[in-house]
């Protein structure tokens, strides 16, 4: 009996524990509005949500939640790669989450085989905000402000006034588009013609917010009852947004006049003293002090990004830029000799137009492919594996060689709908990862592919313009070898940009800012390849005088060494990136022939360090701020690198002939 006794309480155990654990155990397959949704309700959305946006992230509605920055928070099919999972597991890219204690093993199970098998979220619970339909006529006139074709203007609203109170895409009305596009003459128009100038678009955005930093045009907004402390959904009032625009001191000062709110913190964890550090503009933090702005900021931000700020205050002497606290080495695999083991090249190959077309046949496939997993694997577009990948594609295309076309457009087309992501938030000055560096290098790419500008480049040109210095460079904003780490480069980078995707209405204004960037690179000091060759690039294309490119080239060529190479400072040896950004330097601005005998030593360096496998490798000295993955590029921690290497290489033998 007692036997038997045991022999049923042991059974009931068994049964029990199998329960638990079968309960422990996340679904075959996971479904987001069953699975994922609560968790994020239950322990997310209070400090990501509709009313705070902790750090910039919104994870009660998939746009905000799924767009990408410098890495994306999630990546679909890469729970390796993204944040979120790796800030719900530990503390390797930054405090463990949530703060109130650590999800459940099961419940950050769900969570990463949610990402890893596509981050599936319906459409039925996406929670985005419902967006009003657009009218034909109110888009039109959307249309015809961009352009700033003032006949027609005039037309369609002597024909069809009634357009001028209707609304255009995604909520957006023609007042918003005059005060972002247009003068103040045709803000005046549409106010006459009934124009509400506190309607909202689908992001919460209003007219005020658009007409940032324009005098004119704020005042007229203002003075027709513009609400001075609307919030958008993204918690952006008109004084944060003016207050983080270069130059924009007299913006902020009718802002201020108007009665905006300089007390009131961001739930966004922006200020707008913090905003007129970080673009280096004493007047506007003076100003701000002045009106009462507070809370007080971190003394060494000031002192790093705004070195009057920090004597008007008192916080301290200047501190230089440094290399990002290293937020991420910990995800990074162990030391395998085997896998990350310095490759051996192909050796000794002689200049020939054969030598040239093999090398490219191996290296472009490599490239398109590891172009497009980058972006599947992380929702979002980088600078070494897409940016410099589309100027390799379309340099190789325009010289004869065959490239997946198929596969480039695709990737034009996703970098488009992912800029589409960001640009309701740049217009509202808020900025993808990686500010002026990632968004320089972004609009490259695109240019370098021919891309037909649209109302996403025009944001981002927008953004860029604001952030231009009152000297006409534009400063870089991390340092992180060699891509992030100068002014010289994102300086060319943005002039670049600016020349292919200025908005049609405002090119005679963008054209000054154009001129003024290539007066600033005419005296900059280089010191590194990098800044030698963007100085030069820049200079060409910002059509400055040709003794002055010359100029620029000959200090360039100076810097080769002895094997036919460039390094990218005097303590380094030769490599691809600097060579081969050094190569297309020279070549494109037309600098030197194809002839000429430094140029083919610099051809025949890369040709004999080429990898058999299309590659070319190189060791990183950034330091790593995102969760490792697997790009599907070789090299393991010097991936990124070898890839922006491994274009510039590629694009400097597809420039010789």
């Amino acid at each position: 009996m007692a036997q038997g006794s045991t022999v049923r309480l042991l059974c009931f155990f068994l049964i029990g524990a199998a329960t638990v654990a079968a309960a422990a155990r996340p679904p075959a397959s996971v479904d987001f509005a069953r699975d994922v949704q609560p968790i994020f309700r239950d322990h997310c959305v209070s400090c990501h949500g509709p009313e705070m946006q902790m750090n910039g992230l919104r994870l009660d509605r998939r746009a905000d939640a799924m767009r990408g920055g410098t890495q994306s928070d999630i990546g679909p099919g890469n729970a390796d790669g993204s944040r979120l999972y790796h800030r719900l597991i530990d503390n390797s890219v930054g405090a463990q989450m949530p703060p109130g204690g650590p999800l459940s093993d099961e419940q950050i199970e769900i969570i990463r085989q949610w990402i890893d098998e596509g981050a599936e979220w319906p459409d039925e619970v996406s929670g985005e905000t419902r967006v009003p339909a657009a009218d034909a006529d109110a888009t039109r006139l959307v249309s015809l402000i961009r352009e700033g074709n003032r006949p027609a203007i005039d037309d369609l609203l002597r024909t069809t006034p009634r357009a001028a109170t209707l609304r255009g895409p995604a909520g957006s009305t023609p007042l918003m588009a005059a005060a972002l596009y247009g003068d103040a003459a045709i803000v005046e128009q549409l106010l006459a013609a009934g124009a509400d100038p506190n309607v909202a678009n689908a992001a919460g955005a209003t007219a005020l917010m658009w007409a940032a930093p324009d005098l004119p045009k704020m005042q007229l907004l203002l003075d027709a009852g513009a609400n001075v402390d609307a919030r958008s959904d993204d918690q952006r009032t008109a004084l944060e947004i003016t207050s983080g625009i270069v130059g924009a001191a007299p913006a902020l000062r009718l802002l201020l006049e108007y009665g905006a709110d300089p007390t009131a913190v961001n739930r966004t964890d922006l200020t707008p003293l913090r905003e007129a550090a970080r673009v280096d503009d004493v007047e506007m933090f003076r100003l701000l002090r002045e009106y009462g702005a507070g809370p007080r900021i971190a003394s060494d931000f000031v002192r790093t990004n705004c070195h009057k700020c920090a004597a008007l205050v008192g916080a301290g002497d200047p501190l230089p830029k440094m290399p990002p606290p290293p937020g991420a080495g910990t995800t990074a695999p162990i030391y395998d000799p085997g896998r990350l083991a310095r490759p051996t090249p192909v050796g000794e190959t002689s200049v020939t137009p054969e030598s040239i077309r093999a090398a490219i046949e191996r290296s472009l496939p490599l490239l398109q492919e590891v172009d497009a997993a980058f972006i599947r694997q992380t929702g979002c577009a980088s600078c070494h594996h897409n940016s410099l990948v589309a100027m390799a594609v379309s340099t190789a295309r325009a010289n004869g060689y065959t490239v997946d076309e198929a596969l480039a457009k695709k990737q034009l087309n996703t970098i488009g709908t992912y800029l589409e992501s960001w640009r309701e938030r740049a217009l509202q000055n808020v900025h993808i990862a990686g500010a002026t560096d990632t968004i320089s290098y972004l609009l490259f790419g695109l240019a370098s592919e021919h891309y037909e500008p649209d109302a996403a480049t025009d944001a981002q040109a927008i953004w860029l313009k604001r952030r231009q210095a009152a000297d006409g460079r534009w400063p870089f904003a991390t340092l992180r070898p060699p891509i992030e780490s100068n002014d010289v480069a994102v300086t060319a980078l943005s002039l670049r940009a600016l020349q292919a995707f200025a908005p049609p209405a405002q090119r005679a204004e963008y054209r000054t800012s154009i001129d003024r960037a290539r007066a600033w690179l005419v005296n900059a000091e280089a010191e590194t390849t990098e800044e030698r060759a963007f100085r030069v690039l820049g200079l060409f294309w910002a059509k400055a005088p040709a003794a002055e490119i010359s100029r620029a080239a000959r200090e360039l060529l100076a810097t080769q060494r002895a094997d036919g190479g460039w390094a990218q400072t005097e303590s380094m040896g030769s490599d691809a990136y600097a060579t081969g950004e050094a190569l297309v330097a020279l070549r494109e601005s037309r600098a030197v022939e194809p002839t000429n005998r430094a140029y083919r030593k610099g051809l025949e360096f890369l040709l004999r360090t080429q990898i058999d496998d299309g590659s070319w490798f190189l060791e990183t000295r950034a330091v790593p701020i995102q969760a490792y993955f697997e790009s599907g590029f070789p090299y393991g921690v010097n991936q990124w690198i070898a890839a922006a290497a491994t274009a510039w290489a590629t694009t400097a033998l597809a420039l010789a002939k």
